[in-house]
């Protein structure tokens, strides 16, 4: 066994607001036993993209949400009388999700909780946010080389003589100033020595996590800064403000919470799991043809594959922590939602990166067990967020079992062949990414009326098809999976997404559709395949929507609908994520398939009555 003590991890301390209040919550419909509370609604309709045939009409956009969040209740109240809830995948991934809202409700409780702001913080806040710094910088990552710097500095040379000096500066000044805005330092010392020079004055020596450096100030724009008497201030310097307070007191906090934590990790097991994720992180380079940039990650079926090979042995222990082991299965499934992002998929850089992603899961264990222990996971807004969560599990889940169950023959391929007005067509502009930071700026972009097109060729890893990077090209319905799913119901020049696939996150623009009408033998053969995967999407679809109608009956289903049309929303397409006290982060929401054709197959509608 390697003996293995956590030191003292550097966490982000991640600022997280609370959007939505516990206090009060209507209930918008009641599924079963289950309730909507107007706090999911609303979190699931401004956090994450979810599909309407109308975007434009808020009544029905929020109806169409509403109804694929009761299938997805149905779903899972059915899937957890299967038994589906006793199953390992099951266990493990919902395990994920509750350690993960425990820890940041300690985080709350012991961190943010304890920051206070004042008036005259805020004020000074909001004065520097009015600046914006133009500085020069000398940096060095060896102590005696800057001071040599700095002492040729102070004895009368100019910034730009020091490039003269033998030993090579590594950022000098004839490069472009740098342009500095409030809160762009993540060092407060740093910050306000920047802040405290006087225009043509340079600093001493700052040491930083990236090495030394000496500022100068070369410019300063100023505008009128904001009151912190004004209740309309902008509210981003709070954000700064509570970030820089929470680190301060969360390293306290952890230097002593961490001064007696031990684990051991088994070595053998260690090698034997780099082994595995080599290898298939190896294959999937291979399969996807990743450009240079491009970023390697576990998905879920490389997940699945490997704890397939390792059988039963995938519950040996991987962390030996007292009362609270690891087991391999345990952090495969930790994978999902930490993943490890990696260029070069070698054994050796898997190992370092492994070890470096075990050691934070390590660190965030050790955080939930205290958690658990203090009896956070009970309270109402973590029960409600983890139920949310397990709901998702179970419902997907259940209708993953509905692909096997559907068949076609050759002679229902050739009438639906001989029925039709041909083959539906679609062409979409997409950008598929496996970053979140990046999808989540796609989005911000896109708010700010940026040019898809633009944005894709930007930010695809990916080719769609040959010789474009972007656009697809026509191609049926049937191909692409869900992308097909969800282009096929969209209008042209309709944005959606991110759609989560095995190769990361797409988001899809509907820019052309049109019809193969084109009927000979000849062309039969030709798409013979393409028709019989169109036709079981289409049964797949009206078998699964109407299973979810029969359960609207089964376990009932009331909407209330003036608390519905009550709820004021934010109709902005967004891509949020959840960021966790003490790092990490996760989806703000499950994301939510277009699931609300079942009302179409209810035999009366009154069972949605209130």
């Amino acid at each position: 066994m390697v003996r293995f003590i956590t030191g003292l991890f550097v966490i982000i301390f991640i600022l997280n607001i609370k959007v939505f209040s516990q206090n009060v919550n209507n209930i918008v419909a009641k599924v079963g036993n289950e309730n909507i509370s107007d706090r999911e609604f609303r979190m699931r309709y401004e956090l994450v993209p979810h599909f309407s045939r109308d975007q434009f009409n808020e009544d029905s956009s929020k109806q169409d949400l509403l109804y694929s969040i009761i299938a997805e209740k149905l779903l899972a109240i059915e899937a957890n009388q299967l038994g589906y809830d006793t199953t390992d995948y099951f266990k493990y991934s919902l395990l994920q999700i509750e350690n993960l809202y425990v820890r940041d409700a300690l985080f709350k409780k012991y961190i943010a909780s304890k920051v206070k702001i004042s008036q005259a913080e805020i004020q000074k806040a909001l004065d520097r946010s009015a600046l914006t710094l133009e500085v020069k910088i000398i940096s060095s990552g060896d102590s005696s080389t800057i001071f040599d710097y700095y002492n040729n500095l102070k004895s009368g040379a100019s910034f730009d003589s020091l490039e003269k000096i033998s030993d090579p500066v590594e950022y000098n000044s004839n490069k472009s100033a740098l342009k500095i805005t409030y809160g762009q330092m993540s060092d407060d010392y740093v910050e306000d020595t920047l802040y405290n020079l006087s225009i043509g004055s340079f600093s001493s020596p700052v040491k930083t996590e990236g090495g030394w450096f000496i500022f100068k100030l070369v410019g300063k724009k100023t505008v009128v800064p904001s009151n912190g008497n004004d209740p309309n201030f902008d509210k981003k310097v709070l954000d700064v403000l509570r970030l820089r307070k929470s680190r301060v007191i969360g390293l306290k906090y952890l230097e002593s919470f961490y001064k007696n934590k031990k684990a051991e990790i088994d070595s053998t097991e260690f090698l034997s799991l780099v082994e595995k994720i080599s290898e298939a992180l190896t294959d999937k380079k291979e399969k996807l043809g990743l450009n240079p940039d491009g970023l390697l990650f576990l998905d879920e079926g490389s997940i699945m594959n490997i704890l397939r090979e390792f059988g039963n042995e995938s519950n040996s222990i991987l962390v030996q922590i007292k009362n609270n082991p690891i087991s391999i299965k345990e952090y495969l499934f930790s994978l999902l939602v930490y993943p490890m992002y990696i260029k070069d998929p070698a054994f050796n850089s898997t190992a370092r990166n492994l070890m470096f992603n075990l050691n934070k899961y390590i660190q965030y264990k050790f955080l939930s067990a205290e958690g658990y222990h203090e009896g956070l996971q009970n309270i109402p807004d973590v029960k409600e967020d983890i139920n949310i969560w397990k709901d998702d599990y179970l419902a997907k889940m259940l209708k993953n079992t509905f692909r096997d169950s559907i068949h076609v023959t050759d002679e229902e391929v050739k009438n639906y062949y001989n029925t039709s007005k041909g083959i539906e067509l679609i062409n979409i502009d997409g950008i598929i990414n496996d970053n979140l930071d990046i999808i989540e700026k796609v989005f911000n972009e896109l708010r700010a009326k940026k040019d898809f097109h633009k944005l894709a060729e930007k930010y695809s890893q990916r080719y769609f098809s040959a010789g474009e990077k972007s656009e697809s090209g026509y191609f049926p319905l049937s191909h692409f999976g869900e992308i097909g799913l969800y282009a096929s119901k969209m209008k042209l020049n309709q944005i959606y997404g991110p759609i989560k696939t095995d190769s990361g996150y797409t988001i899809i623009k509907l820019i052309g559709r049109r019809y193969d009408s084109t009927k000979t033998a000849a062309n039969f053969d030709s798409i013979k395949t393409q028709l019989k995967d169109d036709l079981l999407e289409k049964r797949y679809n009206q078998k699964f929507f109407k299973y979810i109608a029969s359960l609207a009956d089964k376990y009932k289903v009331s909407i209330i609908e003036n608390n519905l049309k009550s709820i004021k929303v934010l109709d902005i397409p967004m891509f949020t994520y959840k960021f966790i006290g003490f790092g990490g982060r996760i989806a703000a929401m499950p994301f939510l398939g277009a699931w609300y054709d079942w009302v179409k197959y209810l035999p009366n509608k009154s069972v949605l009555a209130p």
